[in-house]
């Protein structure tokens, strides 16, 4: 089973679905959503109908609790936006759009990455919200290591226990000096989706680049 992650679309539609396309040909059996469907984008209803449509894990994260109402969303779509769960297991996988300890609003860092993955049951988890591509291996004894995440570069997943962050899809990481060149920037580089080959097993972090100008263009607009 091979599965495409993604999450924190952060309402940019246009980087969803550059990913989506990338995952088809990658031919993907099932595509997970960790959370924040809605954010900083001005895509709100188009982002939670396409993960809806496409996703068949779909968590909701902490903007998406806090957004649903002003989104814009239809009735059906944010009735089905309000019965998400910030964390689910499928397939052997544990998943939270924060951490396994707070599953919306926890950031997994080097401060706390041990204690996750102790909470933590399965071989394999997945976790969102911090915007950073990231896969943290639990120690022997204690604690937590980082190992480095490399695009398009297989990391063999075997014999250890694993937390593992697919990066951003829609919003830029980490943010220095304006909004509008760091999302330039991050469109250039690729939105952010994890090939996940639960059978080797293996992860391999994937960049999907997509054209920043139509959404910048629309975010722009909505703030006039």
């Amino acid at each position: 089973m091979r599965v495409g992650v993604l999450a924190d679309v952060h309402a940019n539609a246009g980087a969803l679905g550059e990913v989506l396309r990338a995952a088809a040909d990658a031919d993907v059996d099932e595509l997970w959503s960790l959370g924040d469907m809605l954010g900083t984008g001005p895509d709100g209803a188009r982002s939670v109908a396409l993960v809806r449509s496409f996703c068949r894990v779909a968590l909701i994260g902490n903007h998406d609790r806090d957004g649903a109402a002003s989104a814009g969303l239809g009735a059906a779509d944010l009735a089905w936006l309000r019965s998400r769960r910030p964390a689910a297991r499928r397939a052997g996988v544990q998943c939270w759009h924060g951490s396994p300890r707070h599953p919306v609003h926890e950031y997994v860092t080097a401060a706390n990455a041990g204690e996750c993955l102790h909470r933590q049951r399965s071989a394999i988890g997945l976790v969102g919200h911090t915007h950073e591509a990231a896969a943290w291996r639990a120690r022997p004894n204690a604690g937590a290591e980082r190992v480095p995440v490399a695009v398009d570069e297989p990391l063999d997943l075997a014999g250890g226990k694993w937390l593992l962050n697919p990066g951003a899809v829609g919003a830029p990481f980490p943010v220095r000096g304006d909004w509008w060149p760091a999302m330039a920037a991050h469109a250039g580089a690729g939105a952010w989706w994890l090939e996940l080959d639960l059978d080797a097993p293996v992860a391999t972090w994937r960049r999907a680049p997509f054209d920043p100008d139509p959404v910048i263009a629309r975010a722009r607009a909505a703030l006039r």
